[in-house]
């Protein structure tokens, strides 16, 4: 007989108290109770790294300027020795008693779980479990087959972050990234399939070249903003440099063309033409048009908007058009009101000296319909951020 699937009233949940212990963080904004991944290249201090943090979290003591919840932390260092712990545990001066280690321990298909279950029914305030790295408890199926390479990966970390979910603690495995580096989402640079991030609840990627003691550590979680901490490694530990909040590495992102463009409207007080014409005003040949329109649509309410600028598009009959011109109060209150129509249809059709009629969505190819949508839901985005979130 097949179990019955069970659910429950979305009234009474609404109603339920919910244990504030199963979203807890182990290290405030870095490791939730769950599964995280801290990816990072051979040789970038990422063992030195887990080492002071079992430390910390064992002492009840700050790490990288997080607060920590003490309790019994497990470390399985399954890449060293026995000596080559040792030195890396006198070489940072620091030990107690709450704080237990290992270098070997059972695979996932052949009794990890048990072994760490066992360890918590003995140490009950255990809630920090370390396995340096992922790789030396991976099951001998997952190592030597290359078939179906995320369905097993998202069996394999989902047994970790059941058990962490069930037990209320938390499970950080160390892994590695690729050597060719993605540049535009760092989650791609984690080695193996997309399950790593999908299963997990936080992700940590450390960045450090290998001749040199700068490093960056990114935290992306689903429970917390994402940030990136700018560091540097001495004397046997990472230290906090700079820390960037995801506004601030979003801003970070926006290409240097937009800043141009702006400055030359904002010179001008008016420009009209395609994107190719704009790009031959600023003399940019290393971007192409399509592009350079997707990116004034993603980020006008971080570079245009807040310049006094605004912008319509429209189509004449060979081409379609992009509109810049300074806004007035008028102009901004009329762009508020229109929130929820494109960029170029509500404020262009009231225009009746434009000599041009703006185009039915019904007629647009499918790549200007994204393009309007997502311009849409930017100027919805930026209408929130100014108007309903509080200062």
């Amino acid at each position: 007989m097949t179990e019955k699937l069970k659910t429950f009233n979305a009234e009474d949940f609404f109603y339920m108290p919910v244990d504030p212990s199963k979203g807890e963080m182990i290290i405030e904004d870095l490791v939730p109770n769950g599964l995280t991944v801290l990816a990072g290249a051979p040789k970038s201090c990422k063992s030195w790294m887990v080492l002071d943090m079992a430390l910390a979290v064992s002492a009840g003591r700050s790490f990288l300027g997080k607060v920590t919840k003490e309790c019994d932390v497990v470390y399985l260092a399954l890449e060293d020795t026995d000596k080559r712990l040792h030195d890396r545990l006198t070489a940072l001066e620091e030990t107690n008693s709450r704080l237990h280690l290992a270098t070997q321990c059972k695979s996932l298909d052949d009794g990890f779980l048990s072994q760490i279950n066992d360890f918590i029914d003995e140490y009950p305030n255990a809630y920090l479990i370390i396995v340096d790295t992922l790789q030396k408890i991976r099951g001998k199926d997952v190592v030597s087959s290359n078939s179906n390479q995320y369905g097993r990966e998202y069996a394999e970390l989902s047994k970790l972050k059941e058990f962490a979910d069930r037990k209320g603690i938390a499970i950080l495995v160390v892994h590695h990234l690729r050597k060719l580096q993605d540049k535009t989402d760092p989650l791609n640079d984690i080695l193996g399939s997309t399950a790593m991030s999908g299963v997990a609840d936080s992700i940590l990627i450390l960045k450090k070249e290998r001749t040199r003691a700068n490093g960056e550590l990114l935290s992306v979680g689903r429970d917390s903003a994402q940030w990136k901490m700018k560091m540097i490694f001495e004397n046997y530990r990472w230290h906090v440099v700079e820390i960037e909040t995801e506004e601030e590495i979003a801003k970070k992102e926006i290409p240097e063309i937009l800043f141009w463009i702006r400055d030359m409207i904002l010179e001008e007080g008016h420009w009209e033409g395609t994107a190719t014409q704009l790009l031959d005003d600023i003399r940019e040949a290393n971007m192409n048009p399509n592009t350079l329109s997707a990116k004034i649509s993603n980020y006008y309410y971080d570079v245009f908007y807040p310049a006094g600028i605004r912008m319509e598009t429209k189509r004449n009959a060979r081409e379609r058009l992009m509109i810049f011109t300074l806004m007035n109060d008028e102009d901004e209150t009329e762009l508020n009101d229109s929130a929820e129509i494109p960029e170029g249809h509500a404020d262009v059709s009231n225009d009746s000296s434009s000599g041009s009629e703006v185009e039915d969505f019904d007629k647009l190819t499918p790549e200007e319909n994204h393009t309007l949508a997502q311009a849409a839901m930017n100027r919805l985005r930026g209408i929130v951020s100014r108007d309903v979130l509080p200062s």
